[in-house]
């Protein structure tokens, strides 16, 4: 059972985002308003987002173009939308069945639940008295869903556990096997074609079974816990000779090991970007990451004071925020097609290059952001009918956050060719999604005496790939690495400006 929703239309991911910003009835009222719909959705119907949208906010768009989306694919992403709004919330867990007791009510396994929430079944994240989360489904739902789906629960509810006839069959036809050299999983996986069970419930089986076990060949693959240790392990200069001795395997298999944890994180991101007509000229990248103005940015921001941060709006030059943008926008566009273009076990300058992009755009949106914040936030606060000093500490805290995230998903899908500007174009956003919102009414009083704590680490949340960028401030070659030398450089930039081999300065950088 999948901890993190999954969801496949960008739009609907974008719509749960803006659920979660809102007041906690607001949501709850909204994700309940989303289950109801679940009911009505059929599955080879297309649908408009904007009809999607009235449903569930009653916010009425009105987009001459619009995304069509196609029930059944639809039915998935519903159900995420629900299990994402409802982490953030306290919802009791009396009457929510678990896991496996949502399977003895379908007469089903718990991996078809799993494949059942794809298809419209809806799971609530719930708090026990513990003060552990799990998954929770009421009763209603699972009559309502059983009901409207008996077909597809009669069908899955035929599968059968393997008989103990047909274990000892297995076992016995996969000893024949024994001195064959051939691994227990090539053997599970022949093994399935001839007796129509799965492979993995016949690998599962072998790998139970003593006789079988310990007869067979079985290959250990280096798992994504094992990769996460040995990144860490040398992030804190643990040499490779320990590292082999630990885990049995040579830096060879180690170093692709942690190649291919990074490369399964950047397959995890989702990437937007504006695809301008200036990226088809052959020219295109030398010209606009060449421009002075792109190289040089400040450094990732690691604090800030909430009442105090952003750029006078008179610093901007146009120009210039039209060169900022299109450097954006080029840089995650290469580095989702260098993603793309990732091997099973991608090359460490492979890696480099898509991380180091991906950081540089990352600086860029964060400038635009510091143009685009003031004007937001002078919204924000005539909404809030208060000083941000005269607010309570937490509301103060909670409207900057709730301006900085929608800045930062305005500034990261900024059009230039449509005439969007950071100046506008972020607090018209802010407008928007505050004019939602009710905000209660604050008494009048004198100025906050109390100071207000800084913001950590204000803007990573706005990307995906916060995890590419630095904690606390840098140096060395790390400096050069996450952009405080100017733009951050790639292992092959830091190796050419210092007159050094890659090799020399990955070492380095370990």
């Amino acid at each position: 059972m999948p901890i993190a929703p999954r969801f496949h239309i960008p739009d609907v991911r974008e719509l749960a985002l803006q659920i979660k910003r809102a007041p906690e009835k607001i949501r709850l009222k909204q994700i309940k308003t989303v289950e109801q719909l679940l009911c009505e959705i059929e599955n080879e119907t297309l649908y408009p987002f904007d009809y999607l949208v009235f449903r569930i906010t009653k916010y009425k768009g009105d987009a001459l173009v619009q995304s069509m989306l196609l029930g059944s694919a639809l039915k998935g992403d519903l159900v995420s939308l629900i299990a994402e709004v409802s982490w953030t919330l306290e919802l009791p867990d009396e009457g929510m069945l678990t896991i496996d007791e949502s399977a003895s009510f379908l007469q089903v396994s718990s991996r078809t639940v799993s494949r059942l929430r794809g298809e419209g079944l809806v799971f609530y994240w719930v708090k026990e008295k513990s003060g552990r989360k799990r998954l929770g489904c009421a009763e209603e739902s699972l009559a309502s869903f059983k009901e409207r789906n008996l077909s597809r629960i009669k069908t899955a509810s035929c599968f059968s556990l393997l008989s103990k006839q047909e274990k000892e069959s297995i076992v016995r036809l996969a000893l024949e096997y024994k001195g064959t050299m051939r691994s227990l999983n090539d053997i599970a996986k022949e093994l399935s074609g001839k007796s129509g069970r799965g492979h993995e419930t016949i690998r599962a089986l072998l790998e139970t079974v003593s006789e079988s076990k310990h007869a067979l060949k079985k290959t250990y693959s280096m798992t994504t816990h094992d990769a996460r240790l040995v990144e860490r392990a040398r992030g804190f200069g643990i040499p490779w000779n320990k590292l082999e001795i630990r885990f049995q395997r040579s830096a060879g298999a180690l170093r692709k090991a942690v190649a291919r944890l990074r490369r399964r994180r950047l397959k995890q991101l989702r990437i937007q970007y504006i695809d301008l007509d200036i990226f088809a000229r052959e020219d295109a990248e030398e010209v606009i990451l060449g421009n002075p103005v792109v190289k040089k940015v400040l450094p990732p921001v690691l604090h800030i004071d909430p009442l105090h941060f952003g750029f006078d709006s008179e610093m901007q030059v146009v120009s210039e925020e039209i060169a900022m943008v299109s450097a954006m926008h080029l840089l995650k566009r290469r580095a989702k097609q260098g993603i793309a273009k990732l091997r099973y076990s991608p090359s460490e300058k492979s890696l480099d290059r898509i991380e180091t992009d991906l950081r540089w755009a990352y600086v860029l949106q964060q400038q635009l952001m510091l143009f685009a914040v003031t004007p937001a936030m002078a919204v924000a606060v005539q909404h809030a009918g208060r000083p941000l000093h005269e607010l309570p500490l937490k509301k103060s805290r909670e409207l900057v956050q709730q301006v900085i995230d929608i800045v930062g998903e305005s500034c990261g899908v900024l059009d230039v060719s449509k005439g969007q500007t950071t100046l506008s174009t972020p607090a018209s956003a802010v407008d928007r999604v505050l004019s939602s919102i009710a905000f209660e009414s604050v008494k009048s009083r004198a100025a906050t005496r109390l100071e207000i704590p800084t913001i950590a680490f204000p803007f990573y949340r706005v990307v995906q790939w916060s995890f590419l960028l630095p904690k606390r401030e840098p140096k060395e070659f790390y400096a050069m690495q996450f952009g405080w030398l100017g733009y951050p450089k790639s292992v092959i930039e830091i190796a050419r400006d210092l007159g050094k081999s890659e090799n020399w300065v990955r070492r380095q950088l370990h």
